[in-house]
């Protein structure tokens, strides 16, 4: 975003410091050779550039694009966003919680039609990601300026030879910043791990699923014929869709099996044949009701009864089908899949009963209706999270509001150095004699371990062009970090996608890649379960679901802030590597401008890459939420009354998303990879963001020191001593007094 400054006009910059031709030029005709003396003169003077910038001496007090750069206005600023979205989330529970009752932690928000609850889900959780996204804002903007390091911190680093981190988020920041910055920073960061993790799964849909009896009978069995469960039990025995613990779990049959008996005689149930019969036990989600099934080849004697098998069928949470006992067609094998339709021949239990065909209750004396639910053990750790990370901000501005009473020196030191104009500012304001004689020192130069080797920093070195790709910018420790964070994430994703073609494969699941979108994105479906050993029944359930399911968004964020320092690390170096040029000669972008300083909109990274990278991101945890996400299945006594001991909370996967994720994580790091093939022109050294590096660029010239950070400032060779060795460093002076650093001359 262009601020005023932004708008002055290159002719007005060659008039007042000169051209870049008219620089060559000098060096070109040898009128200022490498080595000979001279000093750069006609420095640029605050009054005399006031005919041109009008704005030189503005201040907080009458300028409102400086008011509201300063920081105390901004953390005001994420003080007023945090508390208005706690008392947004505070508002929400106490309505929620007090208007819908829970149990087990979970309350009903709404019963009834799905399509009103898909709007629901949609509409609510567009709120929850508004308020996530503008508390975990505030929350990161906090913790960036707590690990950024004050030049105090700075100048003691320095002394025992240790470089910060510039403009970046820095764990090396971190054992060199105050107590109390250190103290915040893990504060914040502790409370926006549970938002990250639990946030969104705070309201949810919940689909529902019917209990339902089947009795397998003789056509005497409606005519009030007797009949004997030990028959019906002894005769299903080694089929495990009829005889496993996931299966008939009520206890008390004798007077469900009498009550479908005596409705089949007053006939309330309506006659299927066989392929109606199947298909209404086909579909996971349908509407399902009681049955009974009439056989043709009963061979039981007539002292047995009427009564041939029976089964109570419940949810299942496993990925075998729940209509097993029919979709198996007699086999006893365990299956997913249901044959091809239509059924016209149909088999039932060991004795391979052949179907004729059935009674089943009438769909409407059976509920199948969509949940709209929230679990209020969420909903408090969220308010309990977002107070403290209220509190914690609240804190940091008091305590930034008692820091503003030092001044002059001392303000000086307590200055907070977030970005790279920051950095230069202060450091030719003030330089720092840590890094005195090594204007052409590079990061890699400060790695130095012992002595001798720190001595050659101070030595004059001759100066060499010298290429660099963008990635050369980035520690090895970044490109690790990275490399160890993104590998395993890609990884999971596809040993989670190979294991559920596998399992798909296994229940004779079509896995083509038509086959796997067919089983929808981002939807719930039966054989989509993560069946791993984790609790089923709320509130447990429910809660290590959510911990699952969400734990990959974790890594996302840590990929994150990751790349994005690489990424920062880039552009800083770009930056910095430009600042010779006579075209790029403007006034630094700092943190807290003043007078014609440029506003730093953002800490380190344009909008033109910032933008891209949060929307890569937000893209990024969207696909992830849609490849893992949590199940909420509701069972549904035939009488339309929900049995919550059969209910259950399990996490879910969607192969289609998966495969979209991993595609969009690849092209995301391969973009990186390709922006690190970039080149720098190397005419200024590699200074990245290693404060001594910066510093060691910024030993300016007396003249430049006092006003000299306010106004536009270009690098280069400002003064060559009788002994033939250059300096080079940030000036005010005008363009065709700079000269560019000779090839094979020496600088200090």
């Amino acid at each position: 975003m262009p601020d005023s400054t932004a708008s002055l006009s290159s002719l007005h910059l060659r008039e007042l410091f000169g051209s870049e031709s008219d620089q060559l030029s000098l060096v070109d005709t040898g009128e200022t050779p490498g080595s000979t003396p001279f000093r750069v003169e006609d420095f640029a003077e605050r009054q005399v550039l006031l005919g041109w910038f009008p704005n030189i001496n503005d201040n907080e007090e009458n300028s409102w694009r400086i008011r509201f750069s300063k920081r105390e206005k901004a953390l005001l600023l994420q003080i007023a966003v945090i508390c208005v979205v706690l008392a947004a989330n505070v508002g929400l529970t106490i309505y929620a919680t007090s208007r819908y009752p829970t149990v087990h932690g979970v309350g009903l928000i709404y019963l009834g039609d799905c399509d009103t609850v898909q709007r629901l889900d949609q509409w609510i959780h567009l709120l929850i990601n508004v308020l996530s996204t503008l508390m975990l804002s505030a929350s990161n903007y906090c913790i960036q300026l707590q690990a950024a390091p004050t030049r105090a911190d700075i100048d003691a680093a320095h002394r025992k030879r240790k470089w910060l981190d510039i403009g970046v988020p820095s764990l090396r920041n971190f054992r060199h910043i105050g107590y109390w910055k250190r103290l915040c920073w893990v504060l914040l960061a502790l409370c926006a791990l549970p938002i990250h993790l639990a946030y969104n799964s705070a309201v949810f849909k919940s689909l529902a699923s019917n209990d339902y009896t089947i009795v397998v009978v003789k056509d005497e069995f409606v005519s009030g014929a007797s009949w004997n469960l030990s028959v019906a039990e002894r005769n299903r025995q080694g089929d495990w869709s009829w005889n496993d613990t996931r299966v008939n779990t009520r206890a008390d049959y004798h007077n469900i099996i009498a009550n479908i008996q005596r409705d089949t005689m007053f006939g309330l149930y309506k006659t299927k044949n066989v392929s109606e019969c199947f298909d209404a036990y086909d579909d996971y989600w349908l509407p399902q009701s009681n049955g009974a099934i009439f056989v043709k080849n009963a061979s039981a004697s007539p002292e047995d009864g009427s009564l041939l098998l029976y089964v109570d069928v419940v949810p299942r949470w496993d990925d075998w089908a729940k209509n097993m006992w029919a979709a198996s067609n007699g086999t006893g094998r365990f299956v997913a899949k249901s044959p091809k339709k239509p059924v016209v021949n149909w088999h039932l239990g060991p004795p391979r009963y052949e179907v004729s065909h059935c009674l089943l209750q009438p769909p409407d004396t059976t509920t199948s209706r969509c949940r709209f639910q929230y679990s209020s053990y969420i909903l408090y750790t969220v308010c309990v999270f977002n107070f403290l990370t209220a509190l914690t901000i609240c804190c940091v501005w008091v305590i930034r509001r008692r820091e503003k009473g030092a001044v002059d020196e001392q303000a000086l030191k307590n200055a907070v150095i977030s970005t790279l104009g920051d950095a230069i500012a202060s450091f030719m304001r003030n330089p720092d004699l840590a890094t005195e004689n090594a204007c052409l020192a590079t990061k890699n130069d400060f790695n130095a371990l012992d002595e001798s080797q720190w001595k050659t920093i101070y030595q004059p070195r001759p100066w060499r062009r010298t290429p660099k790709r963008w990635k050369s910018a980035v520690s090895r420790k970044q490109w690790l970090s990275l490399l160890f964070l993104t590998l395993p994430l890609l990884t999971i994703a596809c040993l989670a996608l190979a294991s559920s073609i596998r399992s798909l494969k296994h229940r004779a699941i079509p896995t083509s890649f038509p086959a796997l979108f067919s089983l929808g994105f981002g939807s719930l479906t039966p054989n989509t379960y993560l069946t791993i050993a984790v609790p089923r029944e709320d509130p447990a359930g429910l809660l290590f679901s959510v911990l699952l399911i969400n734990l990959p968004q974790v890594f996302l964020s840590l990929i994150y802030v990751v790349y994005n320092a690489v990424l920062s690390t880039f552009l800083i170096q770009r930056e910095f590597s430009l600042m010779y040029l006579e075209k790029k000669r403007k006034p630094l972008r700092v943190s807290e401008p003043i007078g014609i300083q440029r506003s730093s909109y953002f800490i380190t990274i344009p909008f033109r890459y910032g933008i891209p990278l949060s929307a890569g991101s937000m893209l990024m945890h969207w696909l992830i939420s849609q490849s893992f996400f949590l199940g909420r299945v509701t069972a549904l006594a035939p009488d339309g009354q929900e049995d919550a001991e059969n209910s259950f909370s399990t996490g879910a996967y969607s192969p289609g998303a998966i495969i979209v994720a991993i595609i969009v994580g690849f092209t995301e790091a391969a973009a990186l990879v390709l922006l690190g093939c970039r080149q720098y022109d190397g005419t200024m050294a590699m200074a990245c963001t290693n404060s001594m590096a910066i510093s060691a660029a910024c030993h300016s010239l007396e003249e430049d020191r006092k006003d000299g950070y306010q106004l536009p400032i270009q690098w280069g060779v400002v003064a060559v001593g009788n002994d033939g060795v250059g300096h080079c460093a940030f000036t005010t002076a005008s363009s065709h007094r700079i000269c560019q650093p000779q090839e094979g001359v020496n600088y200090r």
